[in-house]
């Protein structure tokens, strides 16, 4: 159905599913999560309702459970499109098993794929599908005892993730991050050609014509190959529908205010900041279940299955995006009474209306010593999501972030009222000093620069001299770190950070200092970067306002001004967003007006906005309150993305991957 993307998933796994009947499933981590979140936290238990004998990870790495007994048929569900991922793993995979019969679905088209053969003869054939087959049937044959052996390739499109309705993620590109590099980094080719493959297969599933859309350096040449791949092309002169969608292609880097502020109004925000994710996945998280073991039993964290957040029910995803930490612990803990069955349970006439996560863990308990095992079990979606609030509004790095969240206030307040003149390098200066009395962990004091140097944009200059005392302040902090990391024994998970100073390899003192002293200059170099990203933009300079002097300063993200201006009635000009258009009078239309059509996006019915570098969870809640405002009128509006992001995230995209060249 037009304007319904999860339909779109759906297709590709019923289709999927249709085939795993008696066969051993291995299936890599991307496409794992995009089922994970079509199943509503089920993927497992839907490939074994669907006839599935096992299912296996498929990784590099992971050589020990390959194994699948007593299977013939195996069905490799891939998102790679990495030739040595398939020469080692699925080589592996074969010569472990003796299959008759293997189905390889490709999330990534025979022309993004790319494989090459180790095997002369495969070098010859036509597509890369025909040549992983052929090598597939050479290693079979040395296992198998039949001659007829049969390989079958087949494309599915598999890479979006719907965590609600008109809310998207693709975790196949969650690596995925404009970089401030002046050029397109060629790291990022493969991966650009893939997603432009999955996104024309996109729109071929609903039969229509785009308009492509964009913002930001990597954006505008994603669009640019979308808009000149042949296929898309060739797609468009024959469609049949006479709807148009526009898609709109954003850069994160645009706005990394946003995607490294803790103060989050929704709890999903709050939860993102706080609880590990579940492994190998880009967007879900992992939530303790010890709160609803059986009274009087201990169980070890390490044997418990985690719980997590995703689910098919809409309603539940909505609270956790679009409603206030009151209104979430006021509406779970009704949820939680009218779950009761048991009259011993925490059910009462009256539901109380003052809540805290303290009290909500109490009737947890309360219901979990109260019902039967079958009760736990037909609510367990719920009390996961319950658990998950309790846990994260009882972190202990709550102090933290509601210190973060100060000084964000005070960053932005300052920026409005002073500007050029603002003293806020300084007051961080003496921050990062301090950091260890304040409790303070390096990591969020990068998170705050990032968050700082966005906010400030191209309008203001900080002094050279506030600058060079940042630096020194950052350099020593930095050395200090690195030290720490020589003389401790980290035999605990450490944050990315720290493994970004153990990854440097210096021990003596001298090669310390020279090496805190190249990071703070790459965190410098880079930061400055962050100032004038939008510094060729009209409209979208900024994204803090100040009206008059008796107001205070607001945020306001490029993705919330860019959705008023789609939504206005008006339908204002969007100077700033460039229009690609493949014919030669448009293109040359296009070059004199630097991009600029007299077109609007709300021409058409449904606009579909896809964030390169992730969205935030207020992202979500902003956009979806900005749409709920609108009439029935308006056009359809999917917001979509690599992925869910945390602030932490952003640190280690935008300057930890980046230090590690040094």
């Amino acid at each position: 159905m037009f304007g319904q993307i999860q339909e779109f998933a759906g297709i590709c796994w019923k289709e999927v599913l249709s085939m795993v009947n008696g066969a051993a499933i291995y299936i890599d981590h991307a496409a794992a999560e995009c089922l994970h979140w079509y199943t509503g936290d089920s993927a497992y238990v839907t490939l074994k309702d669907a006839g599935a004998l096992s299912v296996h990870e498929l990784a590099l790495y992971n050589f020990n459970n390959l194994k699948a007994k007593g299977a013939k048929q195996a069905v490799i569900i891939s998102t790679s499109t990495d030739s040595l991922f398939y020469q080692r793993t699925l080589k592996v995979i074969i010569e472990k098993n003796d299959f008759e019969n293997c189905i390889v679905i490709c999330t990534a088209h025979k022309k993004v794929l790319h494989y090459t053969s180790t095997i002369p003869d495969d070098m010859l054939k036509e597509s890369s599908y025909d040549t992983l087959k052929g090598d597939i049937l050479h290693w079979m044959s040395d296992k198998t005892v039949t001659e007829n052996s049969q390989v079958t390739m087949m494309f599915k499109p598999i890479f979006i993730a719907c965590l609600k309705e008109d809310i998207f993620v693709t975790p196949p590109f969650g690596n995925l991050m404009p970089s401030t590099d002046e050029i397109v980094a060629q790291d990022w080719e493969a991966d650009v050609d893939f997603l432009i493959s999955s996104f024309h297969s996109l729109l071929s599933h609903y039969d229509v014509q785009e308009d492509i859309y964009s913002l930001g350096k990597l954006s505008n040449y994603v669009a640019d190959k979308l808009e000149n791949l042949t296929a898309a092309q060739n797609r468009r002169k024959r469609v049949t529908d006479q709807r148009k969608i526009s898609l709109i292609l954003v850069d994160r880097l645009l706005d990394l205010s946003t995607a490294t502020s803790h103060n989050s109004e929704s709890i999903m925000g709050r939860i993102l900041c706080t609880l590990p994710h579940l492994p190998h996945h880009f967007n879900d998280v992992s939530v303790l279940m010890h709160s609803l073991s059986l009274k009087g039993e201990e169980c070890s964290s390490s044997f418990m299955v985690p719980g997590c957040l995703a689910t098919t029910k809409e309603d539940l995803m909505d609270i956790l995006f679009n409603k206030k930490q009151k209104d979430v612990l006021l509406t779970l803990n009704k949820m939680l009474v009218d779950m009761s069955t048991n009259k011993e349970s925490p059910k009462t006439s009256k539901i109380s209306t003052r809540i805290s996560a303290h009290s909500l863990e109490k009737g947890i308990q309360k219901f979990r010593d109260a019902e039967s095992i079958d009760t736990l079990c037909k609510n367990s979606k719920n009390l996961q999501l319950i658990a998950a609030v309790v846990q994260a509004l009882k972190s202990n790095k709550t102090a933290q972030i509601e210190f973060v969240i100060s000084l964000e206030k005070l960053i932005l307040q300052n920026l409005a009222v002073s500007g050029d003149s603002s003293s806020i390098l300084s007051q961080l200066s003496n921050i990062v000093k301090t950091r260890a009395s304040r409790g303070l962990e390096m990591e969020n004091l990068l998170v705050l620069l990032i968050y700082l140097y966005a906010m400030a944009g191209p309008d203001i200059k900080f002094s050279e001299q506030q600058e060079n005392g940042l630096k020194e302040a950052l350099s020593s902090a930095i050395y200090e770190d690195i030290k720490k990391c020589n003389e401790s024994d980290l035999t605990s998970e450490i944050s990315a950070y720290y493994q970004t100073l153990l990854l440097l390899g210096v021990t003596d003192d001298q090669a310390t200092r020279e090496a805190s002293i190249k990071i703070t200059d790459q965190i410098m170099k880079i930061l400055h970067k962050v100032l004038t990203q939008r510094k060729p933009f009209e409209n979208y300079r900024q994204v803090m306002s100040k009206p008059n002097s008796r107001e205070m300063a607001k945020h306001t993200g490029l993705l919330e001004q860019l959705v008023t201006d789609l939504l206005d009635e008006k339908r204002p000009d969007i100077p700033d967003l460039t229009k690609k258009s493949s014919s030669l009078l448009s293109s040359g239309f296009n070059y004199l007006t630097k991009g600029k059509t007299s077109n609007h996006p709300s021409d058409n019915a449904w606009i579909i906005i896809y964030v390169l570098g992730g969205i935030t969870a207020d992202e979500v809640k902003i956009v979806e309150e900005i749409k709920s405002k609108k009439g029935p009128k308006c056009p359809k509006i999917t917001l979509g993305g690599t992925r869910l992001l945390n602030p932490l995230e952003v640190v280690d995209k935008i300057l930890l991957t980046n230090i590690n060249t040094i």
